[in-house]
């Protein structure tokens, strides 16, 4: 079985997500409307619109399942209102401007899947002045955390594995935001908002924000965990809050701090956050104040947790002066030979004649072509 057709099982058996998508779907479409489906995938969301009246559902998805999402649409009678755009949103263009954007792209934690960025290209590009979005905000949600288990990933890097010293990954480990399930008992304190992004206007490059918490019960904090509530309509929000018994079947994030802290009922806990959405950057600083001795500090963030090799670092620099490696030439072949005249076929044969250090068959070198073609060419008019 596919493993991207069995991750979209999972989003179509969790009833809460439907549910609430069908709801807001049912409030916000107009009869007559036309609608995007953003990363569309099997299109779920895109026949719901039909189903509440769209005129033209305009589904696009950049991925495979795109052809999947035709058939599917063909087969619940949809075909002739669900077109399906196979292309990134941001270089998608359609032939009308739309009423509606509905989109899932929301991550555990709000930002994760850019949503930030494709609502706003959608905005700009591809909808009415005045369309609706579902969801038209996203609440993104704090609270201390305890999760021994979790936690253990991070100290693992300092027990030596085989007798060696693994310090410097430990750093990388700790300014990591990690998928988690979270649940109640995880919870030191009760849960704060830390800011709301409004959709339907243009953010800033970064989010500045913070929360303060104070602590229920003694335990040990080690990080803070996240989630979000988004907006789909007036009446209708979906969370994968884990004190939410309607949420849905998504995890939220695991944000560690450096070492864990004995904290007692009535410490607070202060977070700062800093989101960049378009860089997929967060930086948190945590400081846990308590009645007796100083506070105790931490900061992090997960540009500190990047792998980030110093060579290539210095392709990056402005006087770096970049040559194309063999597999880049090739490539540019591939480019250079996509004219609209020259068959598949054609291509395949001139690049292994051009390139045979590279591709020993001819099996090899249509492999590589076929990777090249169907990122970067486009039908013949």
């Amino acid at each position: 079985m596919s493993r991207v057709i069995d991750e979209h099982r999972l989003y179509l058996s969790d009833r809460n997500r439907l549910c609430a998508y069908e709801r807001a779907l049912a409030e916000v479409v107009r009869p007559g409307d036309v609608v995007v489906d953003l990363a569309s995938g099997t299109g779920i969301l895109g026949m719901l619109a039909c189903r509440a009246g769209a005129a033209r559902v305009y589904a696009i998805e950049m991925d495979g399942i795109a052809g999947l999402a035709r058939e599917l649409a063909r087969a619940n009678r949809f075909g002739d209102r669900l077109v399906v755009v196979k292309e990134h949103s941001t270089a998608a263009t359609l032939p009308e401007r739309a009423d509606v954007l509905v989109s899932d792209q929301i991550g555990r934690f709000g930002l994760e899947a850019s949503i930030v960025e494709l609502v706003a290209d959608a905005r700009a590009r591809l909808l009415k002045p005045d369309a609706r979005l579902i969801p038209c905000a996203v609440e993104l949600v704090v609270a201390p955390v305890r999760h021994p288990r979790l936690f253990r990933r991070i100290e693992f890097w300092s027990r030596r594995p085989a007798g060696f010293d693994y310090e410097p990954a430990r750093g990388i480990a700790a300014n990591t935001g990690y998928p988690a399930r979270l649940s109640a008992d995880h919870l030191l304190g009760p849960a704060s908002p830390l800011l709301t992004i409004d959709l339907t206007k243009d953010a800033p490059d970064t989010l500045t924000e913070q929360a303060s918490m104070t602590i229920a019960e003694t335990g040990c904090l080690h990080g803070i965990g996240g989630w979000f509530s988004a907006r789909l309509s007036p009446s209708v929000t979906v969370t994968n809050s884990p004190l939410a018994r309607d949420r849905i079947r998504r995890r939220q994030v695991f944000l560690p701090v450096d070492r864990a802290v004995t904290v007692s009922a009535g410490d607070v806990v202060d977070v700062r956050m800093q989101l960049r959405p378009a860089e997929l950057m967060y930086a948190w600083d945590v400081t846990v104040r308590r009645d007796s001795g100083p506070p105790v500090r931490f900061r992090h963030s997960t540009f500190a947790g990047m792998l980030l090799d110093p060579a290539d670092l210095r392709r990056t620099a402005p006087g770096y002066r970049p040559r194309l490696t063999p597999r880049g030439v090739a490539r540019l072949t591939v480019l250079s030979l996509c004219d609209g005249v020259r068959t598949l076929s054609d291509i395949e044969a001139e690049v292994q004649g051009r390139h045979p250090e590279l591709f020993a068959s001819r099996g090899d070198a249509a492999a590589f072509v076929a990777e090249v073609v169907t990122r970067y060419s486009s039908d013949a008019d």
